[in-house]
């Protein structure tokens, strides 16, 4: 009943008043259907209501996160009103999103992300040749027959040997490389010889990265080139 006596109120509040729409800037995370967003000005955390333009913001994120949960940011129009609470009686403030404006992959509320070394940083695979790992047919292939996905695809550059080190989906793997500037060469590669059903999603990573001849780092992100073409995209995963 309470519940419904603060939702009542605030419609009249809404209708009687109608509130303005504000740019508003901050780090939007989604998980389990529900949206959280930290307001960078406010400094407080704030429930994302599921309405009005809420639907655009949800997708622009899922299209650019590559972490479950990883917090972006997000400049938005919109204003906070009351709505019930998830979970408990009671009425708690939520971000009404009027219109999303933009998405900041490699910002945060305090500013650009510095870049990731190249080297001494695990590298983790999250897309080759522009499609996204959990979209690779080679991948999704492996995981039906049975493929682990306990470990990750990735990959570490020893500073201090110029030797990569990784895991290819069955087996670890290792081999040269030589980076200068903004060039880099991978490989040839060798690596155990176990038999998984993620074998051909491993040979077709291996494949890929050692034919890259330029790269780019920008904030806790890593891509590599051949030829002019993105071939392969990591994230910088710390412990």
């Amino acid at each position: 009943m309470k519940t419904l006596h603060f939702l009542l109120l605030s419609l009249f509040i809404t209708f009687s008043f109608p509130i303005q729409a504000e740019p508003i800037r901050g780090m939007y995370s989604y998980m389990a259907d529900a949206g959280l967003f930290l307001d960078c000005r406010r400094e407080q955390r704030f429930p994302v209501a599921t309405e009005a333009n809420n639907a655009a913001l949800e997708r622009a994120y899922l299209q650019h996160r590559y972490l479950p949960g990883k917090s972006l940011l997000v400049e938005v129009e919109g204003h906070f009103e009351p709505r019930p609470k998830m979970e408990g009686e009671g009425m708690q403030k939520n971000l009404i999103v009027d219109r999303f404006v933009s998405i900041h992959e490699q910002e945060t509320c305090a500013g650009k992300v510095p870049p990731s070394p190249l080297k001494n940083t695990y590298w983790k695979l999250v897309e080759l040749e522009g499609q996204h790992l959990s979209d690779n047919p080679l991948w999704r292939a492996g995981q039906q027959q049975g493929g682990s996905s306990e470990r990750e695809l990735h990959f570490i550059i020893k500073a201090d040997s110029n030797t990569l080190k990784g895991f290819g989906g069955c087996n670890d793997f290792s081999g040269p490389v030589a980076a200068d500037n903004s060039r880099i060469s991978m490989g040839p590669f060798r690596s155990t010889r176990k038999a998984c059903p993620n074998l051909k999603i491993e040979q077709s990573f291996m494949d890929i990265i050692s034919k890259a001849e330029h790269y780019k780092i920008k904030g806790e992100s890593l891509e590599l080139f051949s030829q002019g073409q993105s071939i392969a995209k990591f994230i910088a995963i710390y412990f």
